[in-house]
């Protein structure tokens, strides 16, 4: 099935969390275990063991939460795979409820997103001249930079300077004149403004995509950037012959025409089911992801995170959202901007107005479609099996009890640390196991210690040499492939400032 953007989108009061200390007080005998899973424990001892000996690894609780992660998974893992390779006591239905729910959405989409992806010559001409790969640009700028502590009133008096400027340039005026007159720019108002040819990526944002929207001798409208307003005068442009590269372009631009019409029919979607963030939603959803495995209980389950025409989306259906996200997923949720968690709550809403609008058409899946996505799924854990090596051992597992079990785990996730071996963050299908063995937990209280001994062991150990060879850092995981994926962005940070100063 191809893979599209379109699947990725597929209450004031605090939170109250129920069983929050649970855990902590089942351990209250047993303050040396860091985590449970089918009867088998992860001590402290042995986690500082496994990380001390790697000295690049950090003694930081977060390195804790991934290795007890990694560890709760695999060691439930290798107990169902050893008591049913097949893996029977995962709920299927459940499991690949979201492939599910994207195969809808994908059907959703060929119905409705039919956009006029035909091009004639030359048209394709005419585009690969200002998107082709290789074009460049020559432009000049007039740059007038904003204070730091400007005010609004200043910040519009710039701006109005700006358009005088403009206009002055665009009435027929001495474009390089003026920009020695006046630009602000120290690399280039000597030489009239002049920046000389640039490619796509070189300059921030703003300011590329209005020059490249230029033709020669054009004068852009006033141009906002990190630097402060700009004016530009396109001068030339070059660009690679076309060759035998065409239809490779024109499979971008009907790429592009595509994602554009997509945008369009989900933005009015959105638009038109008003998707409304409720005041306190935000902290909520911050609150969740920092204890994403504690039960929501009541009332708690349905609070409200945003509502949309005809349906809401609830604290339960973020809670479900995040249990299947990996650590460093989850994690990064604490520090996320308000603008970056709406635009994830958003898109989660998304996907739910999307289902509902894909029944609304009578879309749903055949027989076939679903034992497909099904067939698919065991094959994803059946591949994970056998690339941790965890299938090999089933039969020997089966007779020699929950030693063989431990042992296994621990082999793999050494060699994982070590470098020797890589080791995939199971995702959903962790999410799907701990639902199959209640009770299996990480206890967080344990994290201390397990740094204290670390940095014990460490210190006991000789200084290694700075020349040897070092040993692998700790797992990050690798993509997953064919596994039932939850299909949402995790938030990301703003991206950085480009380096060049137009």
């Amino acid at each position: 099935m191809k893979v599209s953007r379109w699947l990725l989108l597929a209450a004031a009061a605090p939170l109250a969390l129920a069983g929050c200390n649970g855990f902590g007080e089942a351990m209250t005998n047993h303050t040396d275990v860091v985590a449970r899973a089918a009867g088998h424990e992860l001590k402290v001892e042995e986690a500082a063991g496994l990380l001390a000996g790697s000295p690049e690894i950090p003694a930081d609780p977060e390195v804790v939460r991934m290795l007890s992660d990694l560890w709760l998974d695999y060691t439930l893992l290798a107990t169902a795979a050893a008591e049913d390779p097949t893996l029977a006591v995962i709920n299927m239905e459940q499991f690949t409820q979201e492939a599910r729910e994207q195969a809808l959405v994908w059907k959703l989409r060929q119905q409705v997103v039919q956009p006029d992806t035909s091009f004639t010559e030359e048209q394709l001409r005419q585009r690969w001249a200002t998107d082709g790969p290789g074009a460049e640009i020559r432009a000049r700028h007039i740059l007038l930079r904003i204070p730091a502590d400007a005010s609004p009133a200043q910040r519009d008096s710039l701006r109005q300077v700006a358009e005088s400027l403009r206009q002055r340039a665009v009435a027929g005026e001495d474009f390089a004149g003026l920009a020695r007159q006046y630009s602000q720019d120290p690399g280039s108002a000597q030489r009239g403004g002049d920046l000389d040819y640039f490619g796509r990526g070189r300059m921030v944002a703003p300011f590329e995509e209005a020059a490249f929207r230029l033709q020669p001798g054009e004068v852009s409208a006033v141009v906002e950037s990190p630097f402060g307003y700009h004016v530009i005068r396109l001068e030339d442009r070059r660009q690679p012959d076309f060759g035998p590269q065409r239809e490779e372009f024109r499979q971008h631009l009907v790429q592009r025409a595509e994602q554009d019409a997509e945008t369009a029919y989900l933005d009015s979607l959105t638009a038109a089911a008003n998707v409304t963030i409720q005041p306190g939603g935000l902290p909520v959803v911050r609150e969740i992801a920092q204890q994403p495995d504690v039960p929501l209980r009541g009332r708690a389950a349905n609070r409200e995170i945003a509502t949309y025409l005809g349906g809401r989306f609830t604290t339960g259906t973020f809670a479900g959202f995040i249990r299947t996200q990996p650590p460093h997923v989850q994690s990064a949720f604490a520090t996320a901007t308000d603008e970056q968690l709406e635009g994830v709550v958003t898109q989660l809403a998304r996907k739910e107005i999307l289902i509902r609008e894909a029944a609304n058409r009578g879309i749903s899946l055949t027989p076939e479609e679903d034992t497909q996505i099904r067939n698919e799924a065991r094959e994803a854990i059946s591949g994970v099996l056998q690339a941790s090596g965890l299938m090999q051992g089933t039969a020997g597992q089966q007779a020699r009890g929950s030693s063989a079990v431990a042992a296994q785990v621990r082999d793999l996730i050494d060699g994982a640390i070590r470098g020797e071996r890589q080791i995939v963050p199971l995702g959903p299908l962790g999410f799907a196991l701990r639902e199959a063995y209640p009770g299996s937990q990480i206890n967080e209280n344990a994290f201390s210690q397990v740094i204290a001994r670390m940095e014990q062991i460490r210190a006991a150990q000789p200084a290694q040499d700075p020349a040897a060879p070092q040993q692998g850092m700790p797992p990050q995981g690798m993509p997953q492939q064919g596994m039932p994926q939850q299909g949402m962005p995790q938030p990301q940070a703003p991206a950085p400032p480009q380096q060049s100063n137009p």
